[in-house]
């Protein structure tokens, strides 16, 4: 059962938040939380897109228009990037979820909020994400479980096009918190109880695309 500990009447403190993923979307929304004023960590598997976001403060590989705010910390390893953090943004690729789910538990020093913004179901088992990290971290070593997704673009994000996004979680209240570490003025994300369609809105949206484009043409 979701359970957290954090004051919902307004997140006016500093949040400490790992960003599991320096793609274009994690690095998109790890630029959103850090000029919403939080700590932000960001850990990756390549050790020079790492040391490049720390020395230039730019991600050319995926995000090469973009200007990464300094603020922004490149971890190499996971046990540092986690150190302390209120939540954890998972944003790999979806094959990722389980094998970083089963490193991160004993990396972790506090219990955070499990946030992924991932798109995708786990192949072979096609489980949701939510699922395949719910089956590997244990609730005793973290809060709730929440999705974010929506209609959105990594590069626009970046460029501060305003954009919408939903935040589902088991409670309004822990959806609240991760509502508002993300929102701004171009960025607004919206809540919802409803997690699995969420997951299967972004797993499906692409596939559904692609079936209309085929019909319509024909």
């Amino acid at each position: 059962m979701d359970s957290i500990n954090y004051d919902f009447g307004g997140i006016s403190m500093r949040q400490k938040i790992a960003v599991l993923g320096p793609g274009s979307w994690g690095t998109a929304l790890a630029q959103t939380l850090a000029e919403n004023g939080h700590d932000v960590r960001i850990w990756g598997n390549v050790p020079e897109q790492i040391d490049e976001i720390n020395t230039y403060h730019t991600n050319q590989h995926f995000l090469p228009d973009l200007k990464i705010p300094e603020t922004i910390i490149g971890y190499h390893e996971l046990a540092e990037a986690v150190d302390g953090a209120d939540a954890v943004l998972f944003v790999v690729p979806t094959k990722a979820i389980r094998a970083v789910s089963q490193e991160l538990i004993s990396k972790m020093n506090t219990k955070p909020v499990i946030i992924h913004a991932s798109k995708g179901l786990e192949q072979g088992t096609h489980k949701r994400i939510s699922e395949v990290i719910a089956e590997e971290i244990p609730e005793e070593k973290r809060q709730a479980i929440v999705v974010l997704s929506g209609p959105s673009h990594a590069e626009e994000v970046g460029l501060q096009v305003p954009t919408a996004v939903v935040v589902g979680a088991k409670t309004f209240e822990t959806a609240s918190f991760v509502q508002r570490l993300f929102s701004n003025d171009y960025f607004r994300a919206y809540t919802s109880p409803d997690r699995k369609s969420i997951e299967l809105g972004g797993s499906l949206k692409n596939v559904i695309a692609l079936a209309a484009g085929i019909a319509d043409g024909l």
